[in-house]
């Protein structure tokens, strides 16, 4: 009967895992995803608010903070999905967390360096298997849901008593291999300090020396665990163990196994090596592995390595008692529902994550909660009168523009959010609802505090705009002072809109005694001297992986934007790599991606693999899952558009292609068409409204020149072009304008859709009349350098 039991168990955990992983006999997953770092924010009170936030902490060098949490009074928003709230509810700690150490830092860029690296490696390869990273084994087969099946099955409790100590360690890497069976590996990041990444300095024999001696004898209590956990399904099963060293050179390791007969012992036998030499090839250092200064950079020469090191130390032999079965019941029960996969937070709570989905959801999530820097949070407590914040997207401009208006209005004082062009409709929305919002939670605040009022304008069009909001505005003085915020402002005066601005504050300035203006943009052009200066460069809203799409482009801007600086804290995790799709194929129609329906096919199954709009996460402890209204699909082209049909609802005319396969493929799109702004402006206003307070749970797609000041976790790229205005521009800058204007709006996951390369020319110079490849052909080549 147990035996029955038993079998029906591992099928119903076998059967959960293929529907988390569906490729699990083909592809390469890492579990979790990604990894997350330990940040040591503390928590502070935004001046004359009285919220707090989390707030970044003084650069590296500053003595280690102990993370400081008291219970959250602030406002929870009341529309979905709570991501976009700037008033987050935080979960409650479980448990003090522990005070964070410079060796956290070291650890964490350690692991995600090995870890991207591994990545790569099995993808590269084809390799069927799990990487699990920092596998607690008290998390093993620990969920109560599931104890009943799960006491059938070998505990690590279970050992002698003189090892039972080592049932709750962790094996920094498990790999599950399904041809080559288990690899445990343990990482030392000894020889990674601040410099490392640019001018590495070898760390001294006897610190390796130490961190080996330490990493043997954790590699063996590993070992003792694991066997025992598959004893029952499979005795004989090949367990391998490995070194990870990513800051010792092969070298290194060698002189000092060489030179301490007693180590060298050790580590051959720990390994199975016949000498030194063997032992080296079976550990993986800093010959195999990318630069610590460019980790995420997995050249084809690193990848030769990788794979040189793999075939010595995996790929050597198959075990020939690994089924396709076993295979996933031995993945079952390291990744599947009866044991823990969390990841560490700031707060004490452990969340669980264990898909690229799960992964997006939670990251996506750290990078929306309210986090300042000590800067933001001095320039609020100076309370200057006249202030442009400017700096490079993601900085928190806007969210310090909300901070202020927040704060004047509990001071009693009216706020005019004041839009003055199309792009900065949306986010000057967002601001004006987050600050009703704000007020609305508590009625005893709003009996007290002043009002928020919203005025558009048109600057764009005519210096007239300007002058119609000076007069509107200073009508609305009171007592000799207003109070106004203005988003995605523009001072560069190649632009329309400038003079309008600066026509704006300089006659305000010459009315209103006391003008209380603050004002944000990226571009720090031509910005009026009368208002002082905040340059905000710290990135806070998006991760690395993007930062690094958008670091090449800011570097070109020759001093139009600033370029984003290294705050000496790391981010909450490192991110998803950019998914890569392509616009080519005979299945492909249109001469963009937008034309095209098998786009939008492809897009709706990535969106799908990253659980967008299924409901379920997986697991009771992990992030609210992603909806669609979490996602962007965003274009220059002006050829986007919904059904247009008549007034009984008959379409007359379809949507675009990628609409079309978008919902084909089952995902709920809101397309907001640049065409609106003038054939039907009420609808275009109503849309972005819409889409500012994520009002409706659908995808927007939309042209991008809309939707500046607002992030989504998710964020699709269609290249493309806008008739007319586009003629004279070259594809390098239309590729510069899709990573400033597109990509800027990708909190955690990038999704690109490239053009085919361009035809070769043929001999007698005529075009191929293919419809597929546009007539801008550097677009692709410059996108990829990107």
């Amino acid at each position: 009967m147990a035996g029955s039991s038993h079998q029906a168990s591992s099928s119903n955990w076998r059967q959960i895992v293929t529907s988390l992983y569906p490729d699990t006999l083909t592809q390469t997953y890492c579990v979790p995803p990604v990894h997350f770092n330990r940040v040591p924010y503390v928590r502070d009170t935004v001046p004359g608010t009285g919220h707090s936030a989390l707030v970044l902490p003084p650069p590296s060098g500053a003595p280690p903070i102990h993370i400081v949490l008291t219970p959250s009074q602030q406002p929870t928003a009341a529309f979905p999905p709570s991501g976009y709230s700037l008033w987050t509810q935080e979960s409650q700690p479980q448990a003090v967390p522990s005070r964070v150490q410079e060796s956290d830092f070291r650890d964490d860029f350690a692991q995600n360096h090995v870890m991207v690296n591994l990545q790569e490696l099995g993808n590269s390869r084809h390799e069927a298997m799990f990487i699990l990273s920092q596998l607690s084994f008290g998390n093993y087969l620990n969920q109560s849901a599931f104890a009943a099946a799960a006491a059938q099955f070998p505990q690590p409790l279970q050992l002698d008593t003189k090892i039972t100590k080592y049932s709750h360690g962790e094996a920094d890497f498990l790999l599950i291999h399904r041809q080559h069976g288990i690899l445990i590996g343990e990482l030392k990041s000894v020889g990674k300090t601040e410099a490392c990444a640019q001018n590495p300095q070898p760390p001294a024999d006897a610190d390796v020396a130490m961190r080996v001696t330490k990493a043997v004898k954790q590699l063996d209590r590993s070992e003792t665990v694991v066997r025992h956990l598959v004893k029952d399904v499979a005795p004989g099963l090949t367990v391998r163990k490995t070194l990870f060293l990513p800051y010792v050179s092969c070298a290194q390791l060698q002189r000092v196994l060489d030179n301490d007969p007693q180590l060298k012992q050790a580590v051959c036998r720990s390994l199975a090596a016949a000498n030194t030499v063997e032992a080296v090839q079976l550990c993986c250092c800093s010959d195999q592995l990318s630069k610590p200064a460019s980790y995420w950079d997995v050249t084809p020469a690193v990848l030769s390595q990788l794979s040189t090191w793999w075939q010595h130390r995996m790929a050597c032999t198959v075990d020939t008692l690994l089924t396709d079965d076993l295979y996933l019941d031995i993945a079952a029960r390291f990744v599947g529902p009866a044991t823990t996969v969390s990841v560490p937070c700031y707060n004490g709570v452990r969340v669980e994550v264990r898909t690229a989905g799960q992964a997006v959801a939670e990251l996506g999530r750290r990078l929306a909660l309210l986090v300042l820097t000590l800067q933001q949070l001095d320039l609020m407590n100076r309370d200057p009168p006249l202030v442009c914040i400017t700096g490079p997207p993601g900085t928190g401009k806007t969210v310090v523009l909300l901070l202020q208006g927040l704060r004047w209005l509990l001071q009693g004082f009216d706020v005019h959010v004041v839009s003055s062009r199309f792009k900065s409709r949306a986010v000057s929305k967002m601001i004006m609802e987050q600050l009703q919002m704000s007020l609305s939670v508590d009625p005893t605040l709003s009996q007290k505090a002043g009002a928020v009022f919203y005025h558009e304008y048109d600057f764009y069009n005519s210096e007239t705009e300007g002058r119609r909001a000076v007069i509107d505005l200073a009508a609305r003085v009171k007592d000799d002072r207003i109070c106004i915020l203005l988003d995605e402002a523009i001072f560069d005066k190649r632009y329309h809109e400038s003079l309008p601005h600066e026509l704006l504050v300089s006659k305000l300035k010459q009315q209103i005694p006391d003008l209380r203006l603050w004002m944000a943009c990226v571009e720090h052009i031509d910005i009026p001297q009368v208002m002082q200066r905040e340059v905000f460069t710290v990135p806070l809203r998006c991760a690395p992986c993007i930062l690094r799409e958008l670091q090449p482009v800011l570097a070109k801007e020759k001093g139009r934007v600033h370029r984003y600086c290294n705050s000496g804290v790391s981010s909450p995790g490192d991110g998803l790599r950019v998914i890569r799709l392509s616009h080519k194929g005979s299945a492909h129609r249109g001469r963009w991606p937008v034309d095209c329906v098998k786009c939008g096919l492809d897009i709706a199954a990535e969106l799908r693999r990253l659980g967008v709009g299924t409901g379920g996460s997986g697991c009771a402890n992990s992030s609210a899952p992603l909806r669609y209204n979490d996602v962007f699909v965003l274009t220059r082209s002006t050829d986007l558009q919904d059904d247009a049909t008549d007034h009984a609802g008959n379409i007359l005319k379809p949507a675009s292609g990628v609409v079309l396969g978008l919902r084909a493929g089952d995902m709920q799109v809101c397309v907001l068409a640049h065409k609106d702004v003038t054939v039907d402006r009420p609808r275009w206003l109503r849309v972005v409204y819409d889409m500012a307070t994520a009002a409706q749970n659908s995808i927007t797609a939309s042209f991008y020149g809309a939707v500046p000041g607002l992030e989504r976790r998710v964020v699709v790229i269609l290249p493309g072009r806008m008739d007319g205005a586009d003629d004279g521009v070259s594809d390098e800058d239309l590729a510069r304008l899709d990573v400033l204007e597109a990509v800027s709006r990708c909190t955690t996951q990038l999704i690109m859709v490239d053009l085919p390369p361009p035809p070769a020319p043929t001999s007698n110079n005529n075009k191929t009349g293919n419809d597929n490849h546009p007539s801008a052909s550097s677009r692709d080549k410059s996108r990829k350098g990107n």
